[in-house]
């Protein structure tokens, strides 16, 4: 391909600030990237915590890691990253459109061999915090600014990167936005070197970056064309057909490549439960309530924020008239549009469901490259006066003047960067004994019902993705994986899919109180799904489970638990089977198959205690697969058809 020659003056004459000694303060700062990232793996700075066998409890970390898990065993199987899972609520089908943040957790496991190995994972969200420092400096180099401004865009961009608009998307387990954000200023940076100078490698890392992003998160890259579309119709008419060719192959290839698993997000949007558009607004219709809003993070970050959104809009200026105009344009575009889109979602409810909040972050390192050629630009007065010693101790003073002026920030960022607080790592000595009693005091034979519990750590968020909070009872979610039993409940206590509508909360079973339920109705649900315990977080559901159980035959005193708040592992004396029509003994049950043996079939059908999919199949050949309607469910239940019995049967899940 032969290289397009640069419009004139677009790129001004190189000076000091490309002086091969700027790379040593990049090293710099990556390694005090590297440094803060260490701290969210625990106290004293050190990588123990980082490399040891112990989950992620914070948000939904524990969400992502099992999904993940399960992701990683279907694609390396089947080439595909949905699967059916038996271990939650009598079965429901993993898909991208529920829990569509742990798909960087399936890539990490997939490498891993699909291995259950948390150091794996944690060792992604580590990589995550390293790959920022280099990509905001690469944006900047991409824009064709100096070496000098590359480091100050990676400064400012590590501010943004430990500010709380970006800690809270890395505790809540967002990690599929904080890399998607990343792959974008990385493919608009290499987009402007492509136009610059066309080349096989700049046309590869376009594709590449595109690859990455629709895989981590599509819905930021559809919110993105209009970056796109700008850069075609402005630098496009310049360049020849080869270079139209090579950049829509690059781009097409990416969205084909993600086709294995975007058809399934497509096809899978039914299981997700309708989203309340007719919300009020969020906050009062005022200036104060606005600037107070928690998505523009803490004092000290809505300064930052502003800063940086006065200096990026400075810097676009004088990107245009400097002669970096399609970086004026792209960067500008970006930062102000998912800027305008975050404030819409403070004021107005649907924006928020529907997930423009988050877009803060993204919006501010975006903005980090035009704000820092602004502060480049800034300095250059004082640098051609004095050198660049003078311009680096007048930038340096400035920052320490601020902080000076503004202890309450100066003591936020401080203890940011030294002593930051850590994720929350390892099960502890009480979650620990809860996995004890589910092992010894249970089997395999019944399921286990779950009361979830709302509160702090899983404040609604949107886009699928919940909390932040640290401590929370997020960790459930990984409860099959440390037990080795089945649960209905756990999984995800706001899960918006159907699947979950039959579930405990907060006293509530199936969306009724638990006083509601007579016992005739408890032994109805009980048989339905096959319950022999039942784990209760509060007073009012042990008592009512203890009342239904001394119905039964026989009595067993409940089992005392310890998570945060007193909990009640409570026996329920009645004969487990998974087979509700018919008999069968149920052998195994994972993501790829379930085994049955010993069917014996009533009236030729065999009803079982798992909810239908479509897709699932059944082994052998003269066995049928159907749909069993159920009065008290949403969601119809498995039957087999068979005229005889059969020794042994074998489930699995198959969409195509």
């Amino acid at each position: 391909m032969k290289p397009h020659a640069p419009p004139p003056n677009s790129v001004p004459c190189r000076g000091p600030g490309d002086h091969p000694l700027w790379w040593a303060a990049f090293l710099a700062l990556l390694a005090a990237q590297a440094w803060v990232t260490l701290g969210l793996f625990g106290p004293g700075h050190t990588a123990d915590r980082l490399f040891d066998a112990q989950p992620i409890l914070s948000g939904r970390h524990p969400l992502h890691l099992y999904h993940g898990l399960l992701g990683a065993r279907a694609f390396l199987s089947r080439g595909a990253l949905s699967c059916y899972d038996p271990a939650f609520q009598a079965g429901y089908p993993k898909t991208p459109v529920f829990d569509d943040g742990s798909r960087p957790a399936e890539m990490l496991l997939a490498l891993a061999g699909g291995r259950y190995l948390p150091w794996v994972y944690k060792l992604g969200i580590a990589g995550l915090c390293l790959l920022a420092p280099c990509v905001l400096a690469g944006a900047a180099r991409g824009a064709g600014l100096s070496r000098f401004r590359a480091c100050l865009a990676c400064g400012l961009g590590m501010l943004v990167w430990w500010g709380r608009p970006c800690r809270e998307l890395l505790e809540s387990g967002d990690v599929g936005l904080l890399l998607a954000a990343l792959a974008v200023l990385a493919q608009t940076a290499l987009l402007l070197r492509y136009h610059r100078a066309p080349g096989p490698l700049s046309a590869v890392g376009v594709g590449l970056t595109a690859f990455i992003g629709w895989f981590a998160q599509p819905l930021l890259m559809l919110l993105s064309a209009p970056l796109f579309l700008l850069y075609y119709f402005t630098s496009g008419p310049r360049h020849r057909l080869l270079w139209h060719v090579s950049l829509a192959v690059g781009l097409a290839g990416a969205v084909l490549a993600n086709l294995f698993w975007l058809l399934d997000w497509a096809d899978s949007w039914w299981i997700h439960t309708p989203l309340n558009l007719e919300a009020p607004a969020l906050t009062a219709h005022t200036l104060r309530a606005l600037w107070e809003a928690p998505t523009w993070g803490e004092p000290a970050d809505r300064t930052l924020a502003c800063f940086l959104v006065g200096a990026a809009l400075l810097g676009v200026v004088l990107m245009h008239r400097g002669g970096y105009r399609p970086g004026a344009r792209l960067f500008g575009l970006g930062a102000i549009g998912w800027l305008l889109l975050t404030g819409t979602a403070v004021v107005w409810g649907p924006a928020a469901r529907a997930g423009a909040d988050r877009l803060f972050a993204p919006a501010l390192l975006f903005a980090v490259v035009p704000a820092a050629h602004a502060v480049g630009m800034l300095l250059r007065p004082v640098r051609c006066w004095g050198g660049w010693g003078s311009a680096l101790l007048a930038g340096g003073g400035a920052m320490a003047a601020v902080l000076l002026a503004a202890p309450s920030h100066r003591d936020a960022w401080i203890g940011r960067w030294y002593d930051s607080e850590p994720l929350q790592i390892g099960l502890g000595a009480d979650r620990e004994n809860v996995v004890k009693v589910l092992q010894d005091k249970t089997t395999s034979e019944a399921r286990i019902l779950w009361e979830d519990r709302r509160g702090p750590a899983f404040s609604p968020r949107p886009w699928g993705e919940r909390g932040g909070g640290e401590g929370g009872p997020g960790w459930t979610a990984l409860l099959p994986v440390l037990t080795d039993r089945a649960f209905v409940g756990g999984l995800d206590p706001d899960a918006d899919i159907e699947h979950t509508a039959g579930g405990l909360v907060d006293q509530t079973l199936a969306g009724r109180p638990i006083d509601d339920w007579t016992d005739d109705d408890l032994s109805e649900y009980c048989k339905r799904y096959n319950i022999g315990w039942v784990v209760c977080w509060s007073e009012k559901t042990v008592k009512r489970f203890e009342r239904f159980q001394s119905s039964e035959e026989g009595t067993e005193p409940a089992v005392e638990l310890r998570d945060g708040d007193r909990g009640w592992l409570v026996t329920l004396h009645r004969k487990p089977s998974f087979a509700l029509h018919g008999a069968a003994r149920w052998q195994s049950a994972d993501s790829n198959r379930i085994v049955l043996t010993d069917l014996q079939p009533e009236d030729r059908q065999i009803v079982l205690s798992l909810h239908y999919q479509a897709g699932l199949r059944v082994s052998p050949s003269r066995i049928r697969i159907e749909r069993q309607p159920d009065p008290h469910e949403a969601i119809p239940f498995v039957r087999l058809v068979l005229d005889e019995g059969a020794p042994v049967a074998t489930i699995t899940w198959d969409k195509r």
